[in-house]
């Protein structure tokens, strides 16, 4: 595909991260002593301030005590992700997979790992066993989904994925905002046109959205509307690559009134 690079929607997969297992976390050892359930509040408190590093250190040494904890291996391998280790994150996901196969959260989570490897066929895979449970919410899977097929250009394919989502939650501004981007591939412009303003309304600080939206408006000969929203951009970052990319969007804009 033409190489957008969506800065923020795209790095924020949905993943799951209930501290238990869903079915059973069949921890066969002694309940952990308050030593141990400090360290893992410790390591919940680090994953919340994105303190990726630090937050694995803790949550291995949780695990060390108490190694059979499903749970846990999940947050360790979503820590892993948020610190760039995907490759690394594979082994914790499946470690808790081991402890508890009917862990849904991890086989989505599992997916997100896979596509950021590049491995559409096993992410896939993952997502799917995610919808297979009926009681488990279908947003992440789907949106996950969707991202994966906009990933490999299969642009109709993630439009109506995303939908799916929209069904459930028509104000999310992340399945939002790849929904329009997926009407724009397929060239329903007159649609993502609409799609973008509806998003700009429920989040209007959004700079993706205004950027994206400045694109498609370029795209219908409303160069003047585009101008804005560049400048929203450019206003809030120009150092950012989204403001770079507003700038260079600017030089090719035709607005005559």
């Amino acid at each position: 595909m033409k190489r957008i690079t969506l800065i923020i929607l795209f790095s924020a997969a949905v993943l799951s991260c209930s501290g238990n297992a869903k079915k059973s976390n069949p921890d066969l050892g002694k309940p952990p002593s308050p030593e141990t359930q400090l360290e893992l509040k410790d390591a919940n408190q680090l994953l919340a301030q994105k303190r990726c590093s630090e937050a694995a250190v803790h949550y291995r040494k949780f695990l060390d005590k108490t190694p059979r904890d499903a749970g846990t291996w999940n947050l360790l391998g979503l820590t892993l992700l948020c610190d760039g280790k995907a490759e690394q994150s594979l082994a914790a996901f499946n470690q808790a997979l081991v402890i508890s196969p009917t862990y849904t959260d991890v086989h989505n989570n599992l997916g997100v790992a896979y596509t950021e490897l590049k491995n559409y066929p096993e992410a896939r895979k993952e997502f799917m066993r995610a919808l297979e449970d009926t009681n488990y919410p279908v947003g992440g899977p789907y949106f996950n989904l969707a991202k994966a097929s906009y990933l490999q250009g299969n642009y109709e394919e993630s439009r109506a994925l995303i939908k799916k989502v929209l069904e459930t939650n028509s104000t999310a501004v992340g399945p939002l905002l790849l929904y329009a981007l997926s009407l724009e591939k397929v060239g329903r412009l007159n649609e993502a046109e609409e799609t973008y303003r509806s998003l700009i309304k429920i989040a209007p600080d959004n700079l993706e959205a205004s950027y994206y939206f400045a694109n498609v408006l370029v795209l219908q000969n409303k160069g003047c509307e585009a101008r804005i929203y560049y400048n929203k951009v450019v206003d809030a970052n120009p150092l950012g690559e989204l403001g770079r990319r507003a700038i260079a969007g600017l030089k090719n804009i035709r607005c005559q009134r």
